[in-house]
Order: structure tokens, then C-alpha cells, then sequence
């Protein structure tokens, strides 16, 4: 455990010999010895410390005395961050991650496609580890700490000053470094940049597959931009961001951000598992994120949308959810964040529909609704409409249980239906795809005579392109077919039986999609023995 030793600090450097110093103010008990052994880097180390106070007795400090301490004297002692904060699959090196759990010098911090990372660091400062990131905790050490705490005085992490570096070794970060003193500045290091800072909230990338590609923008404060070896660099302000990579050393240039993209036409509830947006105005490609909170700290999607793609973001819970976006400009610098609120609201799962089926058709009458149940939600509500935005309801039933229902359509047309899943707890699911279906009339009676030439002629309402089966026979059950056909047209000559007695026709309607329509009613005709006139009736039967 760190803790402060006796003496308090005055964390303000000033200049002595030409470089930093730090400022002690000597308590009760305070011995350069002491110092030596607690702060300084060997034992041997008061004697310069005694020499640039000019102190006349070494082994006598006052308390409220302020001695002068050079930072390469002072002893930096490893100071462990903190996993503030995470959600999803995160590792700590080959651990998994629990929150609250310390970060050693050293450690690796990987999230999963559907995981994110607060780390907090000695100094406070906290960095944002979005999902399918790779960084590494390469320093965190303070001076002017010791290693055991007098009498048993709490630490005070707060105390002394803070010496941090990151290294970003894939995806991204995000830092919001607190404005404190610091031994050099808080450094991320990339495979071909640094970027240092004192007190800001910024962001770096890299891609190792686009060159090696390190991006950096500054949302508050200032930064520098670096090549890795130092060789040339560039500040950064607020709104401004960099580029470098593993090609040929040039100097960083300064590009201006993008400005945020408009949100207003995002959806604000979603009703599919699988969340499908189009980000407005996306001339450019788009980062575009979700997180359970508004600050961000608990991502679970992080991708890059190209121009006019839609995004797709898998596995959310039902929920309240935060979404931003920013654009990608000139040398893949991201811009400015605009944020949106939604609700998914995706669960139960609408039923499976089963009939009738999509598209089909069917005779006016009695129509029968199937679908397969949701085993979490077994009840549905069904709607039928006659028309697709569901304003005209024609049936609109709850708590269906059997996965059946049925409803009498007396009039022609085209239909719409849909479903919903219900708990048993009353929770409501959202409705499913509208499904369409068309109820055709019932073929039209046929009607039959005796053509001039001693033929018969059969007549009925056909629509054209249709074609047209007809049957005669000789029983109404049409068992024994004396006769068929299939015609272009809506008429038949058969040649009249030779045999005496009653014989039976029908005809049914072949629609161009493949629609067979029921046959017609039977027309009943009777052939005298001495053939010398027929006689042509309905009959009121239907043939199945």
C-alpha cells in the first residue's frame, strides 16, 4: 500500500539548478535520514538534498520547514490503476476481468467485440477501453510516496506526483486525464506515435492493417502529436485531430474535426432483435457506438459504417440504449460526437405464421389463422385489417391461447394480418411482419344452351390470362368424367353425349400465379331419349 509519508507536498515545482523540483514541508519527526530511506533514491541521497538547502545541522529539520527536493532524487514507486468500470467479455492479461480488480505496470487490458473497459489511474484520470481494444498499462508510478505509512495513517493515493504511460496496441481509447502535476506527461503510445498530455479528453486509434495508422483528436485541452521515434510532431487543440503511420516521416498535419452528424431521423424504439439503422447525411463513413450509459463507459457495439451501408447491432437487450455517431474526414480523422437515446422493445418474439400463407390466396368465407406459439409467451393477440397501416380493423383479438383463430370474410379483396406474443405475466411482445392474403370471389354459376349446329355451349365470368378447367360427367360426385379440358377462354363446346340421361358440369378458374380457384356450382343437364331437346339446371351442389 502507498501512503504520504509525515511531511505534506506542495505540488508546485520551482526551479533550482536549472530543474524541477519538488517542495517537502517538513512535520514533527522528519529526519533527512528518513527521507533518504522513504523517498530518496539511495541512502546517500540527503546529502545533495542537505547541500541545496543549505542546511547548518542535517539532523535538524523544523516542522513547517520547506526543503527542496530535485525529481530525479525522489524514488517513483509502482502505484497500481483500477477497473473502474466494464461490460462484456474483458481480460486483465490472461485473467478475467472483475470490476474493481487492481491493473499491475505491465498488465494488458483486451475487450471482446461486445465488451468495454473504464480504467482509472493513480492520478485519476480515467481511460475508456471501447470494444475489440488492446492496450497495455506500460507505467504508473508516483514520487513523493513511501511504502508504509507512519503509525498506521491511511494512503493518499492523491498524493505526490503521477508518472502514466498507455500502450495501444489495437482499436482505440478514449482519455479524460484529470489537471494535476505530473512528472512528465500521460503518454499512449501506439506502434507509431505518442501522443502526451497534461489535463484533456482526448481519443487515439490504431489499425494496424491501414500501414499502422495512429489517429488522434482532441475533444478539450491540447495535446502532442508524435511520431513514435520523436523525430517530428505537431500540437493539437480542441477540435483538431492527427495522422501518422509507418510510411516515410513526415510531419503530422493538424486537421480540423468533422462536425457531429444529425440524428434527428434515428428511430427512438426498435421492435427486432436485430437493431438496423441508416446514419443520415453519411457521405463518409461513420463510427458509430452504443452503450448502456449515457457517458459511455458501458459499450457493447463500436464499428465503422461505410457510406449508404445500414448498421447492424446484434444481441441487445430489451432496454433503454445510447447511440453516437461521428463522422470519419480527411486522413481518417473522427469528429465531433452526437448522441441519441432509444428503446428496444423487441421481446416476446412474434409468433411464426403459419396460415394462411404469405401472398396466398383463398375463396371468400371462413378464413383460419395458424401460427406456431412462442414457448416463453404461449398467447397472442391477432389483428386483421383491410388495409397495411392497420387503421381498419376487421378483427383484433387478445389472448388468443391455442395458436388458432377464426374469422368470417364475407367480401373480396386483399387482407392484412399480424401478431403479437403475450407472457403470461401480461407483457406484451411487438407484433410481427404484416402478412397479406387475398380472398377471391366464388366462381361465377356456369350457364349452359344449345348451339345451332346441335352443340352445347358452356358460359361462366372468367378474368383474362386465366386459364379454365372444366369437367363433365356423368355423377355429381364427378367420379366418372365423360370429358376435359383446359381452355384460354371462358366458353366450351363439347359435343353433346350420345347416351340419354343426366350429365354434370364444372369448371374452375387457373390464375397466372398458380391459383386454383374452387370449382364452380355443378350445372345439372338431362339428355331425353328422344334426343330432341335438354334440359340444362343448376345444381346447388359444390364439388369438394
Amino acid at each position: 500500500m502507498l501512503v504520504v509519508l509525515a511531511g505534506s507536498f506542495a505540488c508546485s515545482p520551482t526551479l533550482a539548478a536549472g530543474e524541477r523540483m519538488f517542495r517537502f514541508t517538513v512535520v514533527r519527526k522528519d529526519t533527512l535520514s528518513n527521507l533518504s530511506r522513504e523517498l530518496l533514491v539511495s541512502p546517500n541521497a540527503w546529502r545533495e538534498v542537505s547541500r541545496i538547502n543549505k542546511l547548518r545541522n542535517p539532523n535538524q529539520l523544523r516542522p513547517g520547514q520547506v526543503l527542496r527536493i530535485p525529481v530525479r532524487l525522489m524514488r517513483p514507486r509502482p502505484v497500481p490503476a483500477t477497473l473502474a468500470a466494464m461490460t462484456g467479455d474483458v481480460q486483465v492479461g490472461t485473467r478475467a476481468a472483475t470490476p474493481g480488480m487492481n491493473i499491475a505496470e505491465g498488465d494488458a487490458v483486451q475487450t471482446s467485440e461486445n465488451g468495454s473497459a473504464v480504467i482509472e489511474l493513480g492520478d485519476r484520470s480515467r481511460v475508456l477501453v471501447p470494444p475489440s481494444s488492446l492496450a497495455q498499462l506500460a507505467a504508473s508510478r508516483q514520487i513523493g510516496v513511501s511504502a508504509v505509512a507512519p503509525n498506521g495513517a491511511s494512503s493518499n493515493e492523491s498524493a505526490g506526483w503521477f508518472t502514466g504511460s498507455l500502450r495501444l496496441l489495437r482499436g482505440s481509447l478514449e482519455v479524460f486525464a484529470t489537471k494535476v502535476l505530473r512528472v512528465k506527461p500521460l503518454e499512449v503510445v501506439t506502434p507509431t506515435a505518442v501522443i502526451g498530455v497534461r489535463g484533456t479528453h482526448y481519443r487515439v486509434s490504431f489499425d494496424e492493417a491501414a500501414n499502422r495508422s495512429t489517429h488522434s483528436e482532441v475533444v478539450e485541452g491540447k495535446v502532442r502529436f508524435e511520431r513514435v521515434d520523436r523525430s517530428v510532431g505537431t500540437d493539437l487543440t480542441a477540435g483538431f485531430g492527427a495522422q501518422t503511420d509507418s510510411g516515410p516521416p513526415t510531419r503530422p498535419v493538424a486537421t480540423k474535426m468533422p462536425q457531429a452528424p444529425d440524428l434527428s431521423a434515428v428511430p427512438r424504439r426498435f421492435e427486432r432483435p436485430l437493431v438496423r439503422l441508416a446514419i443520415p447525411e453519411a457521405n463518409g463513413a461513420t463510427r458509430v457506438q452504443v452503450a448502456a450509459d449515457p457517458q459511455f463507459n458501458a459499450m457493447v457495439s463500436d464499428q465503422r459504417a461505410e457510406a449508404g451501408a445500414d448498421v447492424r447491432i446484434e444481441g441487445l437487450a430489451d432496454g433503454t440504449w445510447n447511440l453516437r455517431a461521428r463522422r470519419i474526414g480527411e486522413r481518417g480523422i473522427e469528429g465531433r460526437d452526437a448522441t441519441v437515446e432509444f428503446v428496444l422493445k423487441a421481446r416476446p418474439e412474434p409468433p411464426a405464421y403459419s396460415a394462411p400463407r404469405s401472398e396466398g390466396k383463398q375463396q371468400v368465407g371462413s378464413v383460419e389463422f395458424a401460427w406456431a406459439q412462442n414457448v416463453e409467451a404461449p398467447r397472442a393477440r391477432i389483428q386483421v385489417a383491410a388495409d397495411p397501416e392497420f387503421s381498419r380493423l376487421l378483427v383484433d383479438q387478445d389472448n388468443v391461447p391455442d395458436g388458432r383463430a377464426r374469422a368470417d370474410l364475407a367480401e373480396a379483396g386483399t387482407y392484412h394480418w399480424r401478431l403479437a406474443s403475450v407472457r403470461p405475466d401480461g407483457d406484451h411482445g411487438p407484433f410481427g411482419d404484416p402478412q397479406r392474403f387475398e380472398l377471391r370471389p366464388m366462381p361465377t354459376a356456369p350457364a349452359g344452351a344449345v348451339s345451332p349446329e346441335g352443340r352445347l355451349v358452356f358460359k361462366w365470368g372468367g378474368r383474362p390470362g386465366d386459364r379454365q378447367q372444366v369437367e363433365l360427367a356423368r355423377d355429381p360426385q364427378f367420379s366418372e368424367i365423360l370429358a376435359r379440358d383446359e381452355l384460354d377462354t371462358a366458353e366450351w363446346q363439347p359435343a353433346v353425349p350420345a347416351n340419354p340421361g343426366v350429365y354434370y358440369f364444372r369448371y374452375r378458374s387457373v390464375e397466372s400465379d398458380g391459383y386454383v380457384s374452387p370449382f364452380s356450382e355443378t350445372l345439372m343437364l338431362e339428355v331425353p331419349r328422344s334426343g330432341a331437346w335438354l334440359l340444362l339446371l343448376p345444381l346447388l351442389l359444390m364439388a369438394l
